[in-house]
C-alpha cells in the first residue's frame, strides 16, 4: 500500500473516532499497521482507541511502542499518558504530559489530557484550570467545553454546567458528554423523565457508553423508593468541593454526638437510644445503598445489547 493509501486510512481512522465509532477506528489502525508496523502515530491513536475501549494493558504496549519508535513524539507521549492515567499512574501519567507540553506548549489536547488526569487524580481546581485553558486554545472544539461543563458540574456549579452542555449540543446534538451533563443537570433539578431522555438519546448513540449507561442508572435510583433518599443525599454532599462534602460529613457527626451528650443533662435521657439506632441505620443505608446502586448499573450494562453490525 502507497504512502496515500496509509494516509487515507489514518483519516478514515479518525473520522470513525471522532463519531465515536471506536470499534471501526481499531480496524482502521489494525489495517495500517498491518501495511506499516513502524507507523508511530497509528500505535499511538491505537492505544488512545483502546483506552476508550477499556483495554488498558494492550493500550499501553502500544502507547510503549509509539514511544520506541519516536521518543520526541508529543503525540506518543500523550497516548502513553492517557494509559496510564486509565490504569491510575498518576504520577507516570503527569510525566508523559510535562513531556508533552515540552514538544507542543500550546496544544490543546495536551492541555485536555492534563484537566482528564486531575480529575482522574481529584485534584479539581487544576482540572478546572485546565480544562479552560483546552478551551481558549481550540475553542471549536466540542470535547473540551463537554470537559469543562463535567468539571462545573462536580464543583456544583450547575447553571453553569448546563450552560455549556447546551452550547455544545447547539453545535453537535449528539455529543455524548454534553448529553450526559445535561441529563445530570436535569436530574439535580428534579426532572427525571427529562433527564431520562438525555440518557436513552446517549444510549442511542454509543450503548456501551459508561457515562450515559450510569446516567440511566442514576435517573433509575432516583425514581427508587428504596435508592432515592440515598442519591438525594448523595447529590446534596457531592454538590460542591470535596471540602464541603468533608466537612458536612464532620458537622452531621459531631451534631449527633453533641445530642448523645446534650440530651441526658436536659432530662431527655430517654432519647438517646432512638437516636443511636437512627444514627446506626443511617450509617448502614449508606455503606449499602451504593451497592444496591452500582448493582443496578451492572443490571444496565448486562441489558446492553448491540445491534448486528453496529
Amino acid at each position: 500500500m502507497s504512502a496515500f493509501g496509509h494516509d487515507a486510512l489514518y483519516r478514515m481512522a479518525e473520522r470513525y473516532y471522532a463519531h465515536g465509532q471506536i470499534d471501526a477506528a481499531i480496524d482502521a489502525l489494525l489495517r495500517l499497521l498491518g501495511e506499516d508496523a513502524d507507523h508511530s502515530d497509528a500505535h499511538a491513536f491505537l492505544a488512545l482507541c483502546l483506552v476508550k475501549r477499556k483495554r488498558l494493558h494492550a493500550a499501553a504496549l502500544e502507547a510503549r511502542r509509539a514511544l520506541e519508535l519516536t521518543p520526541e513524539s508529543a503525540f506518543a507521549h500523550l497516548a502513553a499518558a492517557s494509559a496510564a492515567t486509565a490504569q491510575r499512574r498518576y504520577a507516570e501519567a503527569e510525566a508523559h504530559l510535562q513531556a508533552a507540553r515540552e514538544r507542543s506548549p500550546e496544544a490543546a489536547p495536551v492541555a485536555d489530557a492534563f484537566a482528564r488526569l486531575y480529575r482522574a487524580w481529584g485534584r479539581d481546581a487544576q482540572a478546572l484550570e485546565q480544562a479552560r485553558r483546552a478551551c481558549a486554545l481550540d475553542p471549536d472544539d466540542p470535547d473540551y467545553p463537554a470537559l469543562l461543563a463535567w468539571l462545573e458540574l462536580r464543583r456544583g456549579d450547575r447553571a453553569q454546567a448546563e450552560r455549556l452542555a447546551r452550547e455544545v449540543l447547539a453545535g453537535h446534538p449528539e455529543h455524548l458528554d454534553a448529553l450526559c451533563v445535561l441529563g445530570h443537570c436535569e436530574l439535580a433539578r428534579g426532572r427525571a423523565d427529562s433527564a431520562r431522555e438525555h440518557a436513552a438519546w446517549a444510549l442511542q448513540i454509543d450503548p456501551t457508553d459508561a457515562d450515559a449507561l450510569t446516567l440511566m442508572a442514576a435517573v433509575k435510583a432516583r425514581q427508587s423508593p428504596l435508592l432515592g433518599l440515598w442519591w438525594r443525599l448523595q447529590s446534596f454532599l457531592s454538590a460542591g468541593s470535596r471540602t464541603r462534602m468533608v466537612l458536612l460529613l464532620l458537622g452531621m457527626f459531631l451534631i449527633y454526638r453533641i445530642a448523645l451528650i446534650a440530651l441526658p443533662q436536659q432530662g431527655l435521657a430517654q432519647w438517646v437510644g432512638p437516636i443511636s439506632y437512627g444514627w446506626l441505620l443511617f450509617c448502614a443505608y449508606t455503606w449499602i445503598a451504593p451497592t444496591l446502586f452500582w448493582r443496578s448499573v451492572k443490571k444496565e450494562l448486562e441489558q446492553v445489547r448491540l445491534r448486528p453490525g453496529f
